[in-house]
């Protein structure tokens, strides 16, 4: 980058946590009191932009116009996205779901987790809307800077603690899917935290193999949310589909060794070092 900026990570994860975990405090306030659905909801909202609004205001603080050119350029610019991947960008998820659901009606479950789900459609909104944010959040600003101080391997693994961390305040919102996690088995509550570490490994695969291309990575955790919410899925399926996206993620890095455990760090927060097809 011509102006040589550099990420403050410590600074950007900081802001998120703060920008999300209080609206998301107050959602779950108000998600306990008679009639505050509405007002619940709206903090709900208002917290998930935290880490695009994070992103915002590092880029636009940032004094760096190279920094800014290169947010627009990998929103905006579609031809990013290499034509190969976009198979993957969309049918991974679904695919490794429909093999972990044929496994789980293999072994005595229910063959009805193949039909959709009643209440897909309401969910539409926040399949559409929660990606996004988040997206241009963590991979317009955060997961790039932890990759300059860190490296590949150990900014994913990170990232995946933090992006889990950032989810708790949803466990304590009344009617959610974390809050019900929370009161059931202690296996499927741990599972959707070893979900993230696979989430993260593919889909910082999927951002860095298309040239950095937010709108990839945005597909692609729609892909995600989406397959999670289209069919009558079982916890114990899920389960199973995390291990097999594990099992995905660990030949993905053996597949790409140099690109993961990069020997030194990527320059000085430069986006440029980042640039071109890893």
């Amino acid at each position: 980058m011509g102006d040589s900026y550099r990420y403050k990570p410590l600074s950007y994860f900081a802001l998120v946590f703060v920008l999300t975990w209080a609206p998301w405090s107050f959602a779950a306030y108000y998600s306990y009191q008679r009639a505050m659905e509405l007002y619940s909801n709206l903090f709900v909202l208002v917290g998930l932009l935290g880490p695009f609004v994070a992103a915002l205001i590092m880029i636009w603080s940032s004094g760096s116009r190279d920094l800014k050119h290169d947010f627009k350029r990998r929103l905006i610019d579609l031809r990013l996205i290499r034509p190969g991947y976009i198979p993957v960008i969309l049918l991974l998820a679904p695919l490794a779901l429909f093999l972990s659901t044929w496994l789980s009606v293999e072994v005595g479950r229910t063959a009805d987790q193949f039909r959709l789900s009643g209440g897909f459609a309401t969910m539409l909104p926040i399949i559409v809307l929660a990606p996004t944010f988040e997206e241009l959040g963590w991979r317009g600003y955060g997961m790039d800077s932890l990759r300059a101080k860190f490296g590949m391997m150990k900014a994913t693994l990170l990232f995946s603690v933090l992006w889990a961390m950032w989810h708790v305040p949803l466990f304590f919102l009344d009617h959610n899917y974390q809050h019900g996690l929370w009161n059931s088995s202690p296996i499927y509550l741990a599972n959707f935290f070893v979900s993230v570490i696979p989430a993260a490994i593919l889909m910082n695969w999927v951002y860095y193999k298309n040239n950095r291309s937010i709108v990839a990575a945005i597909l692609f955790h729609m892909a995600l949310d989406a397959t999670a919410e289209a069919f009558q899925t079982e916890q114990f399926t899920k389960c199973i589909w995390t291990g097999v996206l594990l099992f995905i993620s660990i030949l993905v890095i053996a597949g790409n060794r140099a690109f993961f455990f990069e020997e030194k760090k990527r320059g000085l927060g430069s986006a440029c070092a980042f640039s071109g097809n890893e």
